[in-house]
């Protein structure tokens, strides 16, 4: 039993689930139906919504498990509301062939909490490129990082000769205008113009080569960079870093704001923060690390946040705040991601035949954020002692649910997003 926002009206359903599939929905509560299956009822947990899904998100696993892994990094997913994620392949052996794929995929359908979509990179060998995109679990490619860029007209060449129609993610900074600068000073040494002559080549890449393709541009960070993207007509995310933390964040937290691309000026983020219901997708680029890495001098530790399991409530905060409204969040978290990655229809809604994936926000919940509480082996933050309003309080996932009220209840039957 759940309170579900259909269209822009609260109702109280009573939904029957078999195999993850919605067979049966009585528009009222029927506890006579308790008698006889097994039932939950969530309806003062909060307003069911349709399940979110993390377009760009870096669980680690094989040799980089120490940092995250599959099972932690799709617990700390499933405690932030997310019931599907993708994952980059910027791992540990990379994913950019078949056997690493292989391996990537074996993982997670034994550790996964949540249902996942992998993302591949090209590498040496082309046919074995085309080979994994043909996988059902592959759904993307990229991040394509700047020293990857140059490789797009060949990936482009080998998509239209094979029908092949996913999309492609976009790191965007360029190589030629990379630089590193110390805590507070990075946007200057990483800067806007880098994103935007990174934007620029692909735009000429693709005219030239006369291919029409589904580029994303992941983890955009400035208004002027999503002004341009949209010209392009290319889909674009932006992740709560960008709007809640800034260069000022970078020079107090140091390491642990560190992250590419940098965080910009206060005033960016504010410029930023205007767009956002504009945009087709938030993401969270939940980038783990050890704590013995995060602690190495400034110019020495990787870059990257964590933050998969704060990133929802960050933005239901933005809600309680005027800035989005509920049907931003479930455009920008679940219908949005659902849409870029071309999935079938039927994710996340409250009829007959839809996907039992939902993902449950208390609006009312005023808490402070505490790293030391994470799912994720990351357990520290630049978000630590923040108090926001709005949390989620269960995430159903193929209609089991994983998570409630601070509780990992139990695994799931995973699938991948489809």
């Amino acid at each position: 039993m759940l309170k579900a926002l259909i269209g822009k009206e609260l109702k109280e359903l009573t939904l029957i689930i078999e195999d993850g599939i919605v067979s049966k929905r009585l528009l009222n509560t029927d506890e006579a139906i308790c008698r006889n299956i097994e039932c939950i009822d969530l309806r003062e947990k909060g307003i069911a919504l349709p399940g979110f899904i993390d377009l760009h998100a870096h669980l680690r696993g094989l040799e980089l498990s120490y940092k995250e892994d599959e099972e932690s990094g799709t617990k700390a997913a499933a405690r932030g509301g997310f019931t599907g994620i993708v994952d980059m392949p910027n791992t540990k052996p990379k994913i950019d062939n078949t056997k690493s794929l292989n391996l990537k995929i074996k993982s997670l359908y034994e550790k996964a909490y949540v249902n996942f979509g992998i993302s591949v990179t090209i590498g040496k060998d082309v046919d074995d490129f085309i080979e994994m995109l043909k996988a059902k679990e592959v759904v993307s490619v990229g991040e394509l990082f700047p020293e990857e860029h140059e490789r797009l007209p060949e990936i482009l060449k080998s998509f239209v000769a094979n029908g092949i129609e996913k999309p492609i993610i976009i790191h965007l900074e360029h190589k030629d205008a990379l630089g590193e600068c110390g805590k507070g000073k990075r946007w200057a040494c990483r800067p806007i113009e880098s994103e935007m002559l990174a934007l620029k080549e692909i735009g000429y890449m693709l005219e030239s080569a006369r291919i029409k393709a589904k580029l994303h541009i992941t983890h955009v960070t400035n208004k002027y960079v999503y002004e341009m993207a949209k010209k392009y007509k290319f889909t674009t995310d932006t992740c709560p870093h960008y709007l809640y933390l800034s260069s000022e964040d970078e020079e107090k937290f140091g390491c642990l704001a560190k992250v590419n691309p940098p965080l910009r000026t206060r005033d960016i983020a504010k410029e930023l923060i205007g767009l956002l219901p504009h945009f087709d997708a938030i993401s969270t680029d939940h980038a783990p690390h050890s704590i013995e890495e995060k602690s190495l001098p400034f110019e020495k530790c990787p870059s990257g946040i964590a933050s998969i399991e704060i990133a929802v409530p960050l933005m239901i905060n933005l809600v309680n705040k005027g800035i989005l409204n509920l049907e931003d969040l479930i455009q920008l978290l679940s219908m949005g991601p659902h849409k870029i990655l071309n999935m079938k229809p039927g994710w996340g809604c409250f009829d007959i035949g839809c996907k039992a994936n939902y993902t449950v926000v208390d609006l009312d919940k005023e808490w402070k954020i505490d790293s030391s509480k994470f799912y994720t082996k990351a357990r520290f933050s630049p978000y630590d002692g923040l108090i926001i309003k709005g949390d989620v309080s269960s995430t159903i996932i193929n209609g089991t649910v994983v998570y409630l009220d601070g509780e990992i209840i139990e695994r799931p039957k995973i699938s991948y997003l489809k």
